[in-house]
């Protein structure tokens, strides 16, 4: 009973939502590459991972296994698809962010129990209740060039957060991916997270883990390839918002492989010169 709630209480994410709503997502076209630049896929999908409209978020952004941010440059954007080069000069892990989007404000009234869309220029029944719902998305994925590192995920992006325990660059049909979620910096418990593997539409629900008291959820998986995972949640908008009611959608696509390869050794340390008096 209690997973068909958590998948219940995400089924009702979507309701009301604009017909136009479609879920973000990013996808490095290598998630570790071994050369100067990787390509990154970045796009509004029904179905993953085929882009229907192009995400060219000012926002996009990615930080270096230093924490400092990392150089992006758009190589081909247009409403259908974005692709965008990162820059990995150094060794280790980059997390490639939207950072948390907001939307236009929908207007919303409850009909027969639900909430939908008011259309342009529509008047609510009299005595039906109305709210104003604001839509706050988060994308991220990571790449990591040679080594991985922790770095670039240890600070949780936006209000709905995926944090991930396990490596996301070191996942394998054996190991699984743990991750939690945080909602406020807040574990989120008893919620359920859906697991999208490519070719999923995203109202394809029936695959999810639900999180435990601490908000932590472990994914196991039959066979390699790209995924994706989603959390989605609605709660009052913060103090100052132009809505009452955000919903909130982070996704984390990441790659799963049969084995993993060995890390190699790290770099001995470059010697102290000693200086000459």
């Amino acid at each position: 009973m209690r997973l068909v709630l958590a998948a219940c209480a995400f089924a009702l994410s979507f309701i009301g939502l604009p017909a136009y709503a479609h879920t973000a997502y990013l996808l490095p076209r290598d998630f570790t590459p071994d050369g100067g630049a990787v390509t990154i896929e970045a796009g509004y999908a029904t179905q993953f991972f085929t882009s229907a409209i192009g995400l060219s978020s000012p926002d996009l952004h990615a930080v270096a296994p230093d924490g400092t941010s990392s150089g992006f440059e758009a190589t081909d954007v247009n409403a259908q698809r974005g692709l965008y080069t990162l820059n990995v000069p150094t060794e280790g892990t980059y997390r490639i962010t939207t950072g948390e989007m907001l939307g236009a404000v929908t207007n919303m009234v409850a009909v027969d129990g639900q909430w939908r869309a008011l259309g342009a220029g529509e008047t609510p029944p009299e005595g039906a209740e109305t709210s104003t719902l604001q839509t706050a998305i988060v994308a991220d994925t990571y790449v990591s060039k040679v080594r991985p590192t922790e770095r670039a995920y240890a600070t949780p992006v936006g209000r709905l957060a995926i944090v991930p325990i396990t490596h996301p660059n070191r996942i394998s049909v054996a190991t699984g991916f743990e991750v939690q979620l945080l909602f406020d910096g807040q574990p989120m418990g008893n919620m359920a997270i859906v697991l999208y593997s490519a070719g999923d539409p995203e109202t394809k629900l029936d695959r999810f883990v639900t999180t435990d008291a601490n908000g932590h959820a472990l994914f196991s998986f039959t066979q390699p390839g790209a995924y994706m995972i989603a959390a989605r949640q609605r709660a009052p908008a913060p103090p100052g918002s132009p809505a009452q009611v955000r919903s909130y959608t982070t996704t984390l696509t990441f790659e799963v492989v049969q084995d993993l390869p060995p890390i190699p050794p790290a770099p001995p340390p470059e010697p102290t010169r000693r200086r000459r008096h």
